[in-house]
């Protein structure tokens, strides 16, 4: 038996609620958002002009779901992104748990880490971009060959090398002041 909420969710589903209007909105705001923040265009009174970014961002949006693959990739990979956040704001309560409460865990002071988890965040969302888009699979269908594991393994070994020469060198050199 489905529910009257069920329900309703069917009826905007066929209405094209999640087709047309949410992706629309959804380009709008953030084409929009990204000409009023860097003024683009210029501004009148100090202030973006409003009326030039707003048109440009409703012709965007319009062009965007015009392109069903396009909507169709974003309404793949956007709950992907979303389950990716939930686990990053899940990772970071255990961190905070774990933590002792004499002094308040922060990213700021650990800049590596920082670093560690932007560059992983940035290519799981690339790779969920890309599995959005059915590009996923042949690239790692390609990435089988063996000429291709090898370079991997030779690009792996020359990281962890340099990693390695950078580590020990930075901790040369502060021991030795």
């Amino acid at each position: 038996m489905v529910s009257p909420l069920g329900k309703s969710i069917e009826f905007l589903s066929d209405f094209g609620f999640f087709d047309v209007i949410l992706p629309f909105l959804l380009v709008f705001t953030i084409v929009f958002g990204v000409l009023e923040k860097t003024a683009i265009f210029g501004k009148e009174n100090g202030k973006p002009k409003k009326n030039i970014n707003s048109m440009i961002a409703f012709v965007i949006s319009f062009f965007f779901i015009a392109s069903k693959q396009l909507v169709q990739a974003t309404n793949i990979s956007l709950p992907q992104v979303a389950m990716v956040l939930i686990v990053i704001m899940s990772f970071m309560m255990l961190v905070g748990f774990f933590m002792s409460s004499e002094k308040e865990f922060s990213f700021a002071e650990h800049k590596g880490w920082m670093a560690f988890f932007t560059i992983i965040l940035f290519l799981g969302i690339i790779a969920i971009f890309l599995n959005s888009f059915g590009w996923l699979a042949p690239l790692i269908e390609y990435s089988g060959t063996d000429l291709v594991q090898s370079i991997y393994t030779i690009a792996i070994l020359f990281a962890f090398i340099i990693g390695i020469i950078l580590y020990v060198t930075k901790n040369v050199s502060s021991g030795s002041k």
